[in-house]
């Protein structure tokens, strides 16, 4: 199986946040995914990703860190762990899942895991009820 598709979910996350394109970034993820915000919180699934990005595009976020110098692929029948080194030297893994021949990020535990977004109500995003770890991020 070519893992192109893999591959490149990072190189076009960074073209999408250099772009400022969060439609395209969004589009990367799967509509159940996760992802880890920093303070041990999560984002669950499309709207609340989207807000995270949001805030996150709106306050300046540079991921590229210069670009991908290399990524590598592990795959598990509809199942990957993506793991791309940035120019920056950061290590960002993420997990990926296979539905309907689209590879899409499901579990995203690095991208904004350390990313201070801004307070709620700035940019145009509000933090809802904390759950646990959880915590639902909504497009004011």
């Amino acid at each position: 199986m070519s893992t192109t598709a893999l591959e490149s979910l990072c190189e076009r996350l960074c073209a999408a946040v250099a772009a400022g394109d969060l439609d395209a970034v969004v589009d990367l993820y799967a509509a159940d995914a996760v992802v880890s915000l920093a303070h041990g919180r999560e984002a669950a699934g499309s709207a609340a990703i989207r807000a995270a990005w949001a805030a996150a595009l709106a306050s300046g976020l540079d991921l590229t860190g210069g670009g991908v110098s290399s990524t590598r692929v592990v795959v598990c029948g509809a199942l990957a762990m993506t793991s791309a080194t940035g120019s920056d030297g950061v290590v960002r893994t993420q997990v990926a899942r296979l539905v309907d021949g689209r590879w899409t990020w499901w579990r995203d535990g690095s991208h904004l895991a350390h990313v201070e977004l801004p307070p709620a109500g700035e940019v145009g995003v509000e933090v809802g009820a904390e759950v646990g770890a959880e915590v639902a991020l909504e497009v004011a």
